[in-house]
Parts: C-alpha cells; sequence; structure tokens
C-alpha cells in the first residue's frame, strides 16, 4: 500500500517540519510517495540490523556479491537475498566511515588500518599508522591500500601484508593538526584532499588537495580552496572524471572542479549561503555531475562549466548524502528522497514515516543499498 501526503493540505498529519521546509524553500505543492512495498523504488530485500549497525552512518560497499557495512565491526550480507554471512570483531578505535573493497578484500582504516577476506571476514593484516584514520574516505588499487590520519600524514601500505610503502606529511609546517578527509587514486597520482585549520577549532580553515605520486609519495602539485581568513573546506575524497577532480566544500558553500594534472581551478558552483554546504563530492554519469546539499536541492551541473542544468528540492531538508542508480538520483534525507535524473522532476519520497535512513549509498547493477536505523535495504533502481 502507498500512502500520500500532501505537504500543503498536511492531510495524514503531516509533520510541521515538512510544512515549514515547504514555505521556506518555495516548493509546489505536491502528493508525494512515502514509504510502502511500493513506490517510487521497488524493495527488493530488507534485512533487520541491531546495535551500532543500526545507527551507521557511514557508507556502504558492495563488489556485486556481497554488500558491506560498518557498525560493531564490519557486517556482509548476500547481495541477492540481504542473508547476513559473516561479522568481524569491533574495532579497536572507532568506527571507520569508509570501507574499500577490491581484489577479495576489504580494507578500512581506524586507529589502524587493516584488511579482510571479502568471503569469510577473517583478518589477514593490519598496520598502525601514527594518528586516527577513520574520517576520511581511503581508496585501494591492485598494489596498495591509501589512507590519510588527523595529523595530515598519507599512507599507501600493501595490499598483501599490509607493509608500509610509503608516507608523506601534508602540512609539515601547519601549526594546528588537520584531518585527511579522503584519498581518491587513479593513473600514476594519488589525490588527498585535507581540511587545514588556521585556528585551533578549525572556525578558520581551508581545503586543501595534494596529487602525490601513486608510487613514492612525492608531491606533484597543490591547490588551495581559501587563504584561512574565513571558513572554507573539503570535505571526502575527490571524484575522478577525465581531467577533473571534483569536489565540495562544505563550509563554502560550494562544489568545485580542479584540473588533475596541474590543480588548478576550473569551476566554482555555490550553494544557497544560507545553509550549510555540501558533504560528498559530485558524482560524474556521461557529461553530468550529481550531487545535493544541505540547502535541501539536488543539482545536475555541466561536467565541463560547472552551469546548472537543473535544480530540484525534494521538500523534505537538507542532503547529506548522494548517488546516482538508474534513471534517478538518490539522496538522504533521513528520509529517501528519488529524483529523476535526466528531468529533476521529483518522484517521491520514500521511509519517511517509521524508519530513517541513516547511512550513504551502494550501487550495483541497478540496485543501490543503504542502511536505515532499523534495517538494511536493497533497492531496485527506477
Amino acid at each position: 500500500m502507498i500512502t500520500l501526503l500532501s505537504l500543503c493540505s498536511g492531510r495524514f498529519g503531516a509533520p510541521a517540519v515538512l510544512l515549514w521546509i515547504s514555505m521556506l524553500t518555495g516548493a509546489a505543492c505536491q502528493d508525494l510517495t512515502v514509504g510502502g512495498t511500493r513506490g517510487p523504488a521497488e524493495i527488493l530485500w530488507r534485512t533487520s540490523v541491531e546495535g551500532k549497525f543500526a545507527r551507521t552512518i557511514s557508507i556502504p560497499e558492495t563488489d556485486g556479491q556481497r554488500v558491506y557495512i560498518t557498525g560493531n565491526g564490519v557486517a556482509a550480507f548476500d547481495v541477492q537475498t540481504g542473508g547476513k554471512l559473516w561479522q568481524s570483531p569491533g574495532f579497536t578505535h572507532s568506527l571507520p566511515s569508509y570501507l574499500v573493497v577490491r581484489s577479495g578484500r576489504v580494507f578500512a582504516a581506524e586507529g589502524v588500518a587493516f584488511a579482510l577476506d571479502a568471503a569469510t571476514g577473517r583478518e589477514l593484516w593490519r598496520f598502525t599508522p601514527d594518528a586516527d584514520a577513520s574520517l576520511g574516505r581511503s581508496a585501494a588499487d591492485d598494489g596498495a591500500f591509501y589512507f590519510g590520519t588527523l595529523s595530515r600524514r598519507a599512507y599507501a601500505v600493501s595490499v598483501t601484508d599490509g607493509s608500509l610503502l610509503w608516507s608523506t606529511q601534508l602540512g609539515p609546517e601547519w601549526q594546528y593538526n588537520s584531518p585527511v578527509k579522503g584519498v581518491a587514486v587513479n593513473g600514476d597520482a594519488v589525490y588527498a584532499t585535507i581540511d587545514r585549520h588556521y585556528s585551533q577549532n578549525g572556525f578558520y580553515s581551508a581545503g586543501v588537495i595534494v596529487a602525490l605520486d601513486r608510487s613514492t609519495g612525492r608531491e606533484l602539485w597543490r591547490y588551495q580552496n581559501g587563504d584561512g581568513t574565513d571558513s572554507r573546506g573539503i570535505v571526502g575524497a575527490p571524484t575522478v572524471s577525465g581531467h577533473l577532480l571534483l569536489a565540495s566544500d562544505h563550509k563554502g558553500n560550494a562544489f568545485f572542479a580542479v584540473n588533475r594534472f596541474t590543480g588548478r581551478q576550473v569551476w566554482r558552483t555555490h550553494t544557497d549561503p544560507a545553509f550549510l554546504g555540501p558533504v560528498q563530492a559530485p558524482i560524474v554519469v556521461g557529461d553530468v555531475a550529481y550531487a545535493s546539499a544541505i540547502d535541501t536541492y539536488v543539482y545536475a551541473m555541466d561536467l565541463q562549466t560547472g552551469r546548472v542544468l537543473w535544480k530540484t528540492s525534494p521538500a523534505m531538508g537538507g542532503s547529506t548524502r548522494h548517488a546516482v542508480c538508474g534513471n534517478a538520483v538518490f539522496n538522504n534525507l533521513q528520509s529517501l528522497g528519488i529524483t529523476d535524473r535526466h528531468t529533476g522532476r521529483s518522484l517521491g519520497l520514500m521511509f519517511t514515516e517509521d524508519e530513517r535512513v541513516t547511512s550513504g549509498f551502494a550501487v550495483h547493477d541497478e540496485r543501490i543499498f543503504f542502511v536505515t536505523h532499523k534495517a538494511m535495504y536493497a533497492l531496485k533502481c527506477p
């Protein structure tokens, strides 16, 4: 059964926050599809989760056979049925925000970096860095696992045994510790993002991207977003697309693109300054970059220029995570917003009543995976 909720009439006891956001954003009165057994996207399976798994704000990962999430350790679920396959022991320091799955192994970094066998969950190795690494997005290729720490240091360790390949201090003369927020690898380069703090509390800050030689960790170039006189930054790892790196400035309310060979900024597209900015880099499909922000909008932008092709407010508050699957853009509003990626038309909302979406998304083969505070879900993308 599908329940319809009118934001303007307040039928069916619409929460006051929905009405307030509708007035604030100027969103048109509309009937929105609310979660049921059918809706904008078909639910393929649901598996109940408990403990920290039910509160995870991390990003699921999938290799096409299993879906992996963090909580009370790492857990793996069958991608077809949702059946739980294994769970690793808990973490030594803090919950990793991200997992990386590659070549039959699951990698993560927190107080230690470690690798698990993807089929069984058995620990293969662990490595202890100089500081916690749980906040930043990590990356891997066939030879190395790359991650960064709160002490502004980037690491590459062997995927085979966890031995150190190289480490690079990204801000040796900086006064304050500044967390590495993400790492991406492409071709011969590793791209690390850092939230550079110019004050003890991090209010005065700038976002930095450093390009490193993949084999040695030697710095190739760096880009800085801001001069430390205001609040700027970068969140997560950049998206690599052709000659561009795409990133998001949460503090400075913008998406931007940098030439990945020179470090020169190519374009910058602002979000509404009345809200906090985006917390995830844009996702590229073809010539379009898709993203969402706390300003309640989902965006489609021209990849080469940053020109906004369309933007749509699902009328349900700020978005913290987004993904593209099939013909739709999905975003986490605590409910699940679904937007037609070709036209920007809102397809509706799911999970607005009894369950809250807490995690980011994993996508594979026209299916999208995420976690609520009660269960893990697989949906078929429209």
